[in-house]
């Protein structure tokens, strides 16, 4: 009994992403495969599946830190503030948009809301980044959490519709909702952490 393969196409696999859609997703693109070899008149006839493999590569993305545009739909939203940070003395990006999106939620503005000014810079000093590095991944907002006990984070994810990748358990004096927004360029993927307005609504309504 002679034998033929089938491959699925390539898939980054995020944080965000639901395995078990992408495993039905990748199993219909095989069994797609599989129809339209035997409709071709191929002359074969499915038995049994022999053997299944997984190959799978390290991938290891940027954490949240990187200032980004956001696409139109969502940069067009109220609800929405993100941060432009520079390193002052160098010009270039320091990967701390967590930092300033904390700073900014705590120390709300009407205008020029995603500018780093002076005042917000003195604000964020007040925040306690001990043993933190950045760009800072989901993890380590747990210990953020814990070197800022007044502060809770939860943290939306954002692919064709909002999801939670972070949700706090506390509610308590300050709490501060951020989304996390990924953008593809050349293979690459660039998070950015950005602020969710509270009193602002981000619906699945209002982002399409």
């Amino acid at each position: 009994m002679e034998g033929h393969q089938f491959r699925s196409k390539n898939e980054i696999v995020l944080e965000s992403t639901d395995k078990n859609e992408l495993w039905s997703l990748l199993a219909e693109q095989v069994l797609e495969d599989l129809a339209k070899f035997q409709m071709n008149g191929s002359g074969w006839t499915f038995h049994s599946i022999v053997a299944l493999d997984i190959h799978t590569v390290g991938y290891k993305p940027l954490r949240g830190g990187t200032f980004v545009k956001l696409p139109k739909f969502l940069s067009r939203k109220e609800a929405l503030v993100n941060m432009k940070f520079r390193n002052e003395t160098t010009t270039k990006e320091d990967n701390q948009c967590f930092k300033w999106c904390i700073a900014r939620a705590l120390n709300p503005v009407e205008r020029d809301s995603g500018r780093i000014s002076k005042i917000l810079r003195k604000q964020a000093e007040s925040l306690n980044f001990t043993g933190i590095e950045f760009p800072l991944s989901l993890k380590a907002i747990d210990k953020f959490g814990r070197l800022n006990p007044k502060i809770a984070v939860s943290v939306l994810g954002y692919e064709n519709s909002i999801h939670p990748l972070r949700i706090s358990k506390f509610k308590i004096e300050n709490n501060v909702t951020l989304l996390l927004e990924n953008t593809f360029v050349l293979s690459r993927v660039y998070q950015d952490y950005v602020q969710v307005r509270p009193q602002k609504t981000l619906a699945k309504k209002n982002i399409v």
